[in-house]
């Protein structure tokens, strides 16, 4: 079995983490912004989702999957394009800093992934 670099163990803790707080953690506190309309049925399934999905793929990098490295890629995206909005069109400050710490939080999973020893790493384990 291949040793796990500094980066995958990073990727993954922050992807579990990010997970939890901002897409499992969203039926919670969604209720809670001020609008006029509530959120749809469905952002909110589709956040809970993104959000088991995501811990599924933090699993596979932890234990140096490559489909680990897919998945994280394809959920970082998504939670990339959905905080993006935020970041601009929040009605608040506060939701905005918040939405702008998604986006670069989960760019950052993105760049530990690639890094060439995660990569090594991955080649190495399967």
């Amino acid at each position: 079995m291949s040793r796990r670099p500094l980066s995958v163990t990073v990727a993954a803790i922050l992807l579990a983490l990010f997970s939890v707080l901002f897409d499992l953690s969203f039926p919670l506190w969604a209720e809670l912004i001020p609008r006029e309309d509530k959120v749809p049925v469905v952002v909110v399934y589709t956040s809970v989702v993104v959000g088991v999905v995501a811990l599924v793929g933090a699993t596979g990098l932890w234990m140096l999957r490559k489909w680990g490295v897919w998945l994280t890629s394809v959920v970082c995206v998504l939670n990339i394009l959905d905080a993006a909005g935020g970041v601009v069109g929040a009605p608040n400050a506060a939701l905005q800093v918040a939405s702008a710490i998604g986006v670069l939080g989960f760019a950052l999973i993105i760049v530990l992934v690639v890094l060439p020893p995660s990569q090594r790493a991955f080649a190495a384990a399967y």
